[in-house]
């Protein structure tokens, strides 16, 4: 079992409620781990060690290593290196510290949920660049029968097959870069995204005018 950093919020801030009422460290720790909303090994062991005996410190440390969160564990080996005393006094401190990780806690999901936005706005971006430079290859028979047309100016058909080439690359480098910027590396996922709407705005588009012509 990996403690995670509600379970761990929750955890402290029953050892800091219990030590309030007056109750002793070992039977505040042993209530609190008793109250965990889970049935695991780990638990059992906990309050195993604490009927055993065993210093609270050594209990911490215990915890500490079934800790999911690096920062969280800190918490834990922190308070094995320190001397409680059964008071209201350590209770509310143990509170206040719960607290402050709940507040960290909820900035960084609603941080994580801002960041995921972002991306999936990139992402979309993306697809977005790509459908509208799909369309434009496309187009290009078309734009070149209009020169052909007004301005008497003949363009090859190795020209031709290079704009759908090129605009592709056009398309697949702006993915690159958002998604270095949005994601901090590349992004496989945009990259098959951005080259499905890029080929199928092509062909949809060169085969509209194939009927229409």
């Amino acid at each position: 079992m990996s403690l995670n950093s509600s379970e761990v919020i929750q955890l402290l801030k029953s050892i800091g409620d219990n030590l309030i009422l007056g109750r002793s460290v070992e039977n505040s720790l042993f209530l609190a781990i008793k109250g965990l909303p889970v049935e695991t090994n780990d638990k059992e062991k906990w309050l195993k060690m604490i009927n055993m005996g065993y210093k609270y410190s050594e209990v911490f440390q215990n915890i500490a290593e079934n800790t999911f969160d690096d920062s969280l564990s800190r918490v834990w080996l922190l308070l094995s290196k320190i001397s409680l005393i059964s008071s209201a006094e350590s209770g509310e401190k143990l509170i206040e510290i719960a607290e402050n990780l709940d507040r960290n806690k909820i900035l960084t999901e609603n941080r994580n949920s801002i960041l995921k936005a972002q991306k999936y706005k990139l992402l979309f971006l993306g697809s977005v660049t790509s459908l509208f430079l799909g369309v434009i290859a496309g187009l290009a028979p078309l734009f070149a029968s209009f020169v052909a047309l007004f301005k008497e100016i003949s363009v090859s058909q190795i020209t031709l097959n290079l704009i759908p080439i090129s605009l592709y690359v056009i398309s697949e480098s702006s993915i690159y870069f958002i998604s270095d910027i949005g994601f901090g590396k590349f992004n496989i996922k945009s990259f098959i995204l951005s080259s499905i709407a890029y080929l199928c705005a092509f062909y949809l588009t060169k085969g509209l005018i194939m009927l229409l012509l």
